[in-house]
């Protein structure tokens, strides 16, 4: 199996997922933070259409690392991100499943943005009844040998424009889900049985 190389997400949309799933991942965490981009954001299906949610992160001049990114506590970001997946989802018939688990991550103090995502990393993992061990990056590489390189996929949309593979649409449009949207979303609508069935991860 072909190592793959990525930047640990906010979650991440669906087709950020359909790698992760069943692949031997090594998270770059050393490669600069590079703002507005799915490493501190995502988006959840409101009744108003796409939501976009947000860390901050303190900024500075000099460039850091993912591994350096520090959170702004100073914004209420947890409270206003919890208080909007409940809006978007509390009538959705499989969010008292989650509900618990994904509360406590988002009640738990972060310093680091890293520690957040992979927190959430975790728990997807643990809603698919997966086990996971991270392997993080010792050093920044430009390059990786013999390895799918997809840090810059992380950016923005990038996932949706190049890793669909056309299959997976058709699998998706039944259940009227858009590639944006976050993973959790799929949870909270269809549960993790259904989840698991779904073509895109095999």
């Amino acid at each position: 199996m072909v190592q793959k190389i990525m930047v640990p997400p906010y979650f991440g949309p669906i087709s950020c997922w359909k790698q992760i799933i069943n692949s031997t991942i090594l998270w770059d965490v050393h490669q600069n933070y590079i703002k507005q981009t799915y490493r501190n954001r995502t988006f959840i299906h409101s009744a108003n259409g796409l939501q976009k949610l947000t860390v901050p992160v303190k900024h500075s001049k000099i460039k850091f690392s993912m591994l350096e990114a520090k959170i702004d506590n100073t914004i209420a970001w947890q409270k206003n991100h919890w208080r909007s997946i409940q809006t978007a989802y509390s009538s959705s018939p499989f969010f008292e499943f989650y509900k618990d688990s994904l509360e406590q991550v988002y009640n738990k103090k972060y310093t680091y943005l890293v520690k957040f995502n992979f927190d959430m990393i975790k728990l997807v993992f643990e809603w698919l009844d997966i086990e996971i061990k991270l392997k993080l990056s010792k050093e920044y590489k430009f390059v990786y040998d013999d390895s799918l390189d997809l840090r810059k996929k992380i950016d923005n949309k990038a996932f949706d424009i190049e890793i669909s593979d056309g299959d997976d649409d058709e699998d998706f449009k039944e259940y009227s889900v858009i590639f944006d949207l976050n993973f959790v979303s799929i949870f909270i609508n269809y549960k993790t049985k259904t989840v698991k069935n779904f073509t895109i991860f095999s």
